[in-house]
């Protein structure tokens, strides 16, 4: 659902656009044909100075998208890159370039990226851009090996032996530190931008089964990880610029098994490659609706 106050904002912004145009043309139309006094070249200055400041406060500004496959879309099919899975039109960073001032000038997200990926996702990237969100470190916590072997039974010894190797990885001061240095570097690399940290959502409704519970509680505690992780990032020169964005509030309720789910699941395709990822509606009114909710998106 469109966040009433960012109706009313957009719906204010064309209103003006729309006086003043015509308001640009009542004033061609209304003009005597008589030649204007000329402007003095101090005026005519100040009138340069004062457009190009305007041009310069409406200009889009630098975006650029990190992660993993929860950044990259791929749960949002058709895909502008096989590899990576990049969602065409809608992942979330391209429905933020869209509906934002910021316009995405480079999308790195990979589908399968770990910690260890980002530097290198980093590389070419403007140092000017002004904005960067990030989804990161559930491959590294091992999401993907407890999918497969949990599916099969969740109740299996290879299951339980995927989830404690989890929750060890998790627990670990090493893991944690990781994901700080991490944070840390793309906000030296990138000494203008904000960083929005986001965090993963419940893949399924509580309840819906053993394995959704066993996920869930995985997730949680990656969360929190992530969250410690923001916190204790030792930023350059002090300045607060990493955020840590909660998206879970956004996703409740719409987890796998619920009427309207926003993660992506086909139960007749079990190896569909959009399968356990926000789809359109998770991208559009779970996490950017977070970004929208927690003022990242403003310029």
């Amino acid at each position: 659902m469109t966040n009433p106050q960012n109706r009313l904002r957009s719906l204010s912004r064309l209103g003006a656009l729309s006086l003043l145009s015509a308001a640009l043309v009542v004033g061609a139309v209304a003009t005597p044909a008589t030649a204007a006094p000329a402007a003095s070249p101090s005026a005519a200055a100040a009138g340069a100075r004062a457009g190009q400041a305007a041009l310069s406060l409406a200009a889009p500004l630098g975006y650029v998208a990190l992660g993993d496959s929860f950044t990259s879309g791929q749960g949002a099919p058709p895909y502008s890159d096989a590899t990576c899975q990049r969602s065409r039109y809608q992942s979330y960073p391209v429905i933020s370039s869209l509906l934002s001032p910021y316009r995405l000038s480079a999308n790195k997200a990979c589908s399968g990226a770990s910690i260890s990926d980002i530097p290198a996702q980093l590389s070419g990237v403007s140092a000017r851009a002004k904005l960067v969100t990030i989804t990161v470190g559930g491959i590294d916590a091992g999401s993907t090996a407890i999918l497969q072997a949990c599916a099969p039974d969740p109740a299996s010894a290879p299951c339980g032996l995927a989830v404690q190797t989890s929750l060890a990885t998790l627990s670990s001061p090493a893991f944690a530190t990781s994901l700080a240095q991490t944070y840390g570097y793309i906000a030296a690399t990138l000494p203008d931008a904000r960083v929005a940290v986001l965090n993963y959502p419940m893949l399924f409704q509580p309840g819906v089964s053993p394995l959704g519970d066993l996920v869930n509680q995985g997730t949680g505690a990656l969360n929190a990880a992530i969250q410690a992780a923001v916190t204790y990032t030792p930023e350059p020169a002090g300045v607060d610029r990493i955020r840590y964005i909660d998206a879970t509030q956004e996703f409740a309720g719409h987890g796998i098994g619920s009427a309207v789910p926003y993660i992506a699941f086909d139960p007749a395709n079990l190896l569909a490659p959009s399968n356990f990822h926000p789809n359109a509606l998770g991208n559009t009114f779970g996490y950017y609706r977070a970004l929208v909710a927690d003022g990242v998106l403003r310029r």
